[in-house]
């Protein structure tokens, strides 16, 4: 799918096919309504979506980086996999001891929707995508008014995209 073709299927979710509710605005909080609010959301479903995975370990949101002291981490970081002999203080890494640079595993968010231009492939797969425009869907409804943790452990719970089954939202 592309970028455009998992916006419409949000607005399908959303029972807004017309794009009557979600125009007009350019996604800021002063004028919240339009497409770039639903890019907002779905970039929030990816951030969530990628937590859960890399808690699950799952391999596809593995990376890895050369490490050297004073480096900052990587933008797309979440967590190290495994352990690591440096510290990590304000997003800028320290060695315990002076070693040679280093390569370092780590788990790393998905690219967000909004980095995409519109007619581009998003790089998910199909369920993946599905479970991204769900959880925008729940964003985009809820308009930041209600505790949504609840729907999205619901939807979460309905299997992971690699059959493993298993997920823990925290929030």
């Amino acid at each position: 799918m592309t970028r455009n073709e998992v916006i419409t299927l949000v607005r399908s979710l959303i029972s807004d096919e017309q794009a009557s509710g979600f125009v007009g605005g350019d996604g800021n909080l002063e004028q919240p309504e339009g497409t770039n609010e639903l890019l907002n959301y779905l970039d929030r479903a990816v951030d969530a979506w990628s937590e859960e995975r890399s808690a699950a370990n799952d391999i596809r949101f593995l990376s890895e980086f050369n490490v050297s002291d004073g480096d900052p981490l990587p933008s797309d970081f979440i967590r190290f996999a495994g352990l690591v002999p440096f510290d990590v203080t304000d997003n800028i890494i320290r060695y315990y001891w002076d070693v040679s640079p280093l390569r370092a595993k780590y788990y790393r968010r998905g690219r967000h929707f909004s980095a995409m231009v519109p007619e581009e492939e998003t790089g998910y797969n199909l369920k993946d995508e599905r479970r991204l425009a769900a959880m925008c869907a729940i964003y985009a409804l809820n308009k930041h008014e209600f505790d949504v943790s609840q729907d999205i452990q619901l939807l979460l719970a309905g299997g992971a995209s690699d059959g493993a089954g298993k997920y823990s939202h925290a929030t």
